[in-house]
């Protein structure tokens, strides 16, 4: 009585939280579009690229300021007896007067105070072409660090491709690998009964048992890695590293031409957008470099002054202004030829970098290439094998349960399905990750580009 209470007890809370459970888990799912999102939202080097463009352009408005003019607000309080400072201070102040011709009063004057007040303006006519090219080489500084910003949003896509098909396979190669066990498990089970009543040989279940281990060992592996890559998806959408998601997709086999190296490396030279930032790069470099060239040009600045001083606040003081034009030109500027020979070091420098970028891209978009046409080819092949080994199973079994066939047979033909579904699957993750690389490598990764991927293999 009490074992059949504290049974309906348990169905009773089952059926309770059944509702709570089945919303929790509609609420797990996650397809590949919103991983990819999430993703992007969170992606903190894409925060961080964006930051880099936020201050190019502030970079880029202090090097226009060179354009306008500088305003200035000046005050200033002062309290002398020194002769030549009086004098100057009541001149100012308009509060001269003959009496001040005194001679005692010229050498020896009592202390005097002075409050001025005054603007300063200047107005760079000519500044040696400075503030053209540092304008000019800012705006390239901007148009890069925008490429770089493109570049992290195409690694943190094919980031998010990458271990979202990971996850994919191992939750489709778990649900394989426990269904086989299971089987392999009530085989064995079988087999020992059979042992203990002496109607098989011992080797045949032990070496049986050697198989149904490496199964385990690669069930174990499997869930191991699962569970790992469930955590980095949380990760890389920034959320608890514990949430559990329910990944429904499964992969699909797509038919795809193979495409020269030597077109696809064109490609990237055209599209990629780390090339183009050190590309632009280099033109702000060639501006740097002239402007420091062009350093050793006259200067002409206009400007102007209008002051007022008085004795005590309530005065009223006198006022006066001073306009003018200034120029300056630097006969020696020792330090000009350094930094002329480090402008130039820089600017080929970067040349020399982007023809090591390119080289770098190149071999990998050649090995990359490779490796997908490795997957494409071995495709076929390794379905064929998983379909013929799954046939070998389902031929297996009932001639071991006729006696014609051993168990240790029946457990081979097991593990070497879980071997072959195992190859099959990744080479068909592989086929897509390396399809995403080869559009990474290109510069041609996009959101729509990424999406039309997902969908052509029912992601």
């Amino acid at each position: 009585m009490k074992k059949a209470l504290s049974f309906n007890i348990i169905i009773g809370m089952i059926l309770f939280f059944m509702p709570v459970v089945q919303a929790q888990e509609a609420a797990s799912i996650l397809t590949f579009a919103q991983f990819s999102e999430k993703v992007l939202h969170y992606y903190p080097q894409l925060k961080a690229a964006h930051t880099d463009v936020q201050a190019a352009l502030a970079r880029q408005m202090q090097a226009r300021a060179g354009f306008w003019p500088s305003l200035d607000l000046s005050a200033d309080y002062q309290e002398s007896d020194d002769p030549v400072n009086v004098f100057g201070m009541k001149l100012r102040q308009e509060r001269f007067a003959s009496s001040d011709f005194e001679v005692d009063r010229l050498n020896t004057p009592r202390h005097h105070r002075d409050l001025a007040g005054g603007v300063h303006v200047e107005l760079p006519l000519i500044d040696a072409m400075q503030t053209i090219y540092r304008t000019r080489a800012a705006r390239e500084q901007v148009k890069a660090t925008e490429a770089d910003e493109d570049f992290t949003r195409m690694e943190a896509l094919l980031t998010a491709q990458d271990a979202y098909l990971n996850a994919l396979v191992l939750e489709r190669l778990a649900t394989i690998v426990d269904e086989v066990q299971k089987s392999a498990d009530e085989d064995l089970q079988k087999a020992k009964d059979l042992k203990d009543k002496g109607m098989i040989l011992g080797a045949d279940y032990y070496a049986a048992r050697v198989m149904f281990g490496d199964m385990t060992r690669m069930k174990n592996e499997i869930f191991r890695q699962k569970k790992a890559m469930m955590v980095l998806l949380n990760i890389l959408m920034g959320e608890p590293m514990g949430t559990t998601w329910e990944l429904v997709n499964i992969l699909q086999e797509k038919t795809v031409l193979s495409r020269e190296v030597e077109s696809l490396v064109r490609e990237a030279g055209v599209s990629r957008p780390d090339l183009k930032a050190l590309d632009l790069r280099v033109k702000a470099a060639d501006l740097e470099l002239s402007r420091e060239k062009a350093s050793a040009l006259p200067r002409l600045m206009a400007f102007g002054d209008a002051t007022n001083n008085r004795r005590d606040i309530h005065d009223a003081g006198g006022s006066n202004f001073t306009v003018g034009v200034k120029a300056r030109m630097s006969l020696f500027d020792p330090s000009r030829s350094g930094r002329v020979k480090e402008a130039l070091a820089l600017k080929e420098r970067l040349a020399h970098d982007i023809q090591i970028l390119k080289d770098t891209v190149a071999r990998a978009i050649a090995g990359e290439t490779a490796r997908y046409d490795a997957f494409r080819d071995n495709l076929p092949v390794l379905r064929a094998m998983s379909e013929d080994a799954k046939e070998a199973v389902s031929l297996t079994a009932p001639l071991y349960s006729e006696g014609r066939k051993s168990v240790a047979d029946l457990m081979d033909a097991r593990r070497a399905y879980l071997q072959t579904i195992e190859g099959y699957e990744k080479a068909l993750m592989g086929a897509f990750l390396s399809q995403g690389r080869l559009l990474f490598l290109t510069g041609q990764l996009n959101e729509g580009v990424l999406s039309a991927l997902g969908q052509e293999g029912g992601l």
